[in-house]
């Protein structure tokens, strides 16, 4: 007994018709209706929600908690050192001290490994961001250049109480 099943089905059609689908006349619009210069598709008249297209802002009495100068200088030495491992410029060794030991392995693993971005050139740190998640707990994200591209690394970043700030966990991209 042989029973056939689907379990797949065909994607739905949602891009617009082709030109020839629309005939020699073009779109449907009225010779009267202009968009503004430098408005994009979504600028019609008369819009079918409410909502503007702006994201809304926070409210200007709240602010967000600083992280402490030395996080922010840490967390760039850190993003230094890793991209300096990753490009085979310093001994994994050099990490010891910034980042938990499994995340040597790792270093050591990506670094030993063949990347076809780097031969696009050097890695340089762009720039740093900081987020507070608490007291002791940083997440941190970036992003560095490689000749002509730009990539993203990203970590969380906590504060150890003998020895200052130790990244926990890191992604680089």
């Amino acid at each position: 007994m042989s029973e056939s099943y689907t379990f797949l089905s065909r994607v739905p059609n949602y891009e617009p018709p082709t030109g020839e689908a629309l005939g020699a006349a073009g779109p449907a619009v009225s010779s009267g209706t202009r968009r503004a210069p430098g408005r994009g598709r979504h600028s019609s008249p008369a819009r079918s929600s409410a909502h503007s297209g702006t994201s809304p802002r926070s409210s200007p009495d709240v602010t967000r908690p600083r992280a402490a100068p030395d996080a922010q200088r840490f967390t760039e030495h850190a993003f230094r050192l890793v991209l300096e491992v990753l490009d085979r410029r310093r001994n994994v060794r050099q990490l010891r001290p910034v980042v938990v030991p499994s995340l040597l392995d790792v270093a050591r693993t990506l670094a030993l490994a063949e990347s076809p971005s780097r031969r696009l050139g050097v890695a340089t740190l762009l720039r740093v961001h900081l987020r507070v998640l608490d007291d002791n707990t940083l997440e941190a994200f970036g992003t560095y250049g490689r000749g002509p591209r730009v990539f993203v690394i990203a970590a969380r970043v906590e504060r150890k109480s003998d020895t200052g700030w130790i990244v926990t966990s890191m992604v680089v991209g």
